[in-house]
This record gives C-alpha cells, sequence and structure tokens, in this order.
C-alpha cells in the first residue's frame, strides 16, 4: 500500500495490513476492541463465509493509531465492504483508536478514517458499512449516514458477587435458587463435545419463529477450536442427571465478555436453567479477571429476561453506511431480505420449540 495523506492532521498518514500475534498484539491496545476484533474470530468468519478480511492498520508518523478489519465482496458488479458485513452475526467490530498514540488535535479521529477509507483496498466501494465502538464521531462529513444506534445490557464484575447478586431483580434471584432446587449442575465445557447437542438445542430455539439458526454449525466448530487454543472461549451448560439442557457460548478477551449464543431444550425450561446458567458462568467470568459481561443484542435492543440481571443499559456502538448511490442502498436492502427468507424452515420440520434467553 501506498502512504495516504489527510488533511486535518500534522505528519503522514500510511495505511498497511497486518495479520496473526502482531495484529492481535495492536488490537490490545485498543481499548474499545473486543473478541470480534482478534484474529482466532476473524479468521473463523473467512472460512465459513469464503470473504476475505482485510486487516487494516493506520500509522501517523509510523505510529499505529487505528485498527479496521473489514470484508470486501463482490455482488454482481457491485464491491461492498462491511465491517461486519451482514450475515456475519458479529454485533461488534469497525474500526478501533489505539490507546497512547500521541494524536492530539480534534478531528484527527475522522481524518485518519479518511485516509484509511482512500486508500486500497478499501477505496472507493460501491458500499461501505462499519461500526463504531463507544465513539463519538460524525462520519457525515465522509458521506455516511447513521442508520441504527446498538443497545445492550452490561453487567460490571468488578463490583463482586455480592454487590451482583443484591443487583439482581428478585424475579431473578428467584429463579436461580429454582434451578438450584431442581437440582442442576452447571459445568464448564472443556472441548467441543457439546457441539452437535448444541446444535440441536440452538436449531429448536429457532424453529420457535421458523428460522433456522443464523450461525453455521461449521462457525460454531472453529468458534470452538480456534478460540479455545487462544483462551479466548467460556462455554457453560447445565446438566440435569447427566443430560445436557442448555448451553451457552461466551466469548471473550480477558476484558469483557460476551454472549454470543445460547440454547435450551423445551422439556427443560420448567427446571429454570437460564438464570442459574448466566449467573454462574458470570461468576466464572469473574474469576478468570473478566470485568464485562455483555448480553449483547444483534437486533439493536436488549430483551426483557436479560433485565431481571439489573445491568447497565447504554448504546454500544453505532451502525453507518454509505452507498455510491440510493439504488445501491435498495440493492441491499434487498440482499438482506433475501438472506433471512433463506433462514426460514416450514412449521412442519419437526423442530420443537425453546428459548435462547429466559425461561418462557
Amino acid at each position: 500500500m501506498t502512504p495516504a495523506m489527510a488533511t486535518g492532521i500534522s505528519g503522514e498518514l500510511r495505511v498497511r495490513t497486518e495479520q496473526g500475534p502482531a495484529w492481535d498484539a495492536l488490537i490490545d491496545r485498543a481499548p474499545t476492541a473486543t473478541v470480534y476484533h482478534r484474529e482466532a474470530w476473524l479468521g473463523a468468519l473467512e472460512s465459513t463465509t469464503g470473504t476475505p478480511i482485510h486487516r487494516l492498520v493506520c500509522e501517523h508518523d509510523g505510529q499505529p493509531v487505528c485498527c479496521w478489519p473489514i470484508g470486501l465482496m463482490r455482488k454482481g458488479p457491485l464491491r461492498v465492504g462491511g465491517s461486519p458485513l451482514p450475515g456475519w452475526n458479529t454485533a461488534y467490530l469497525g474500526p478501533v483508536f489505539l490507546a497512547h498514540a500521541g494524536i492530539e488535535q480534534p478531528g484527527d479521529p475522522l481524518a485518519i478514517l479518511r485516509a484509511m477509507t482512500h486508500t486500497s483496498p478499501i477505496k472507493n466501494p460501491s458500499f461501505l458499512a462499519l461500526r463504531l465502538m463507544d465513539a463519538d464521531i460524525d462520519l457525515a462529513p465522509m458521506g455516511f449516514r447513521e442508520t441504527r444506534a446498538f443497545e445492550t445490557y452490561e453487567m460490571d464484575l468488578t463490583r463482586g458477587e455480592e454487590a451482583l447478586w443484591s443487583g439482581l431483580k428478585s424475579t431473578c434471584r428467584t429463579r436461580i435458587r429454582k434451578g438450584e432446587k431442581n437440582g442442576l449442575e452447571i459445568r464448564e465445557e472443556t472441548d467441543g463435545s457439546y457441539l452437535d447437542p448444541f446444535w440441536t438445542m440452538a436449531s429448536d430455539v429457532f424453529a420457535k419463529s421458523n428460522q433456522r439458526p443464523p450461525y453455521s454449525r461449521e462457525l460454531l466448530g472453529l468458534i470452538e477450536s480456534r478460540l479455545r487454543a487462544n483462551e479466548e472461549l467460556l462455554v457453560t451448560s447445565a446438566f440435569k442427571d447427566g443430560e445436557r439442557v442448555a448451553t451457552l457460548i461466551v466469548p471473550h478477551d480477558g476484558r469483557s465478555a460476551m454472549y454470543f449464543a445460547g440454547g435450551t431444550h423445551a422439556s427443560a425450561l420448567a427446571l429454570a436453567p437460564n438464570n442459574l446458567l448466566h449467573w454462574k458462568t458470570m461468576l466464572l467470568c469473574m474469576e478468570r479477571g473478566i470485568r464485562t459481561y455483555d448480553f449483547i443484542s444483534n437486533r439493536g435492543s436488549p430483551g426483557k429476561f436479560k433485565k431481571t440481571f439489573g445491568p447497565n443499559e447504554r448504546v454500544s456502538c453505532r451502525h453507518w453506511e454509505r452507498a455510491g448511490n440510493p439504488l445501491v442502498a435498495k440493492l441491499r436492502d434487498v440482499y438482506e431480505k433475501r438472506a433471512r427468507a433463506g433462514r426460514r424452515i416450514t412449521p412442519d420440520s419437526g423442530m420443537s420449540s425453546g428459548t435462547a434467553g429466559g425461561d418462557a
């Protein structure tokens, strides 16, 4: 890549690519980065989607100041860029700024992002979408429009177990006690033996809405192998009489844990496994020194079940889009509708109902 110059910032901005451990070392310097920005997750996405993800690094006078993983694909004659792209089932991504970069001038982040969008390989795509993590940056001057603000519920694990317990709603504490009274045992999964049972549970969960899971069985397998190898994965299950009845998949980066997926056998709902499973998982996270448990919502807003844990509610990221012309934006909408339609199943598929988060 050739160096890119930008107005509003003194010195030279150069955009390059990185990968592997060197990429993760940079990501570790970004306070708002997540496990989804790390190499293991990006590699799993590349393998399952077939879309190359460019790990872009912007340097200011030779010092890294921003990292941006971005996928590029073609849809007919159109070049589409996304961080994340639709269908990735990745709530958080987008550019993240590195701490202690020495950038002091107001407007520098915008200048950095402008330089990155004017440099190969993402120069002039037909459509570009990104999410900004905890960044109060207005991308309108770059031709973007904000289309959505994602809200989430977070648990501050640094408060300690006693304070967390006191902060739970009474209905949540009652469900936790009920799960314990019903003889549920919470175990941490140490290998991939949960994958096939979980896939069955997840399929049952989404069958409730006549949908297939938004993630593939292949992706789950790669998450298990790649993230576990990097100690970036916590999987827990609730067992009743030796039978696995509910499972949570929680990626983490050692700082924040992300509730990625969960499933429960419909026949086990009366045992109240989900509140207990989340609670025990939070305690395991706390033991590992993880500071935040993020319930995450890919749909843009958190749910009632998660609110019973008494979490902090906040806007976690903002989604921005830029299209070359209005027709491109309409084609994007058509693509997303077709993707959702492709996940539909017929009501007589034989799948039973379950729940992903609450004890319905």
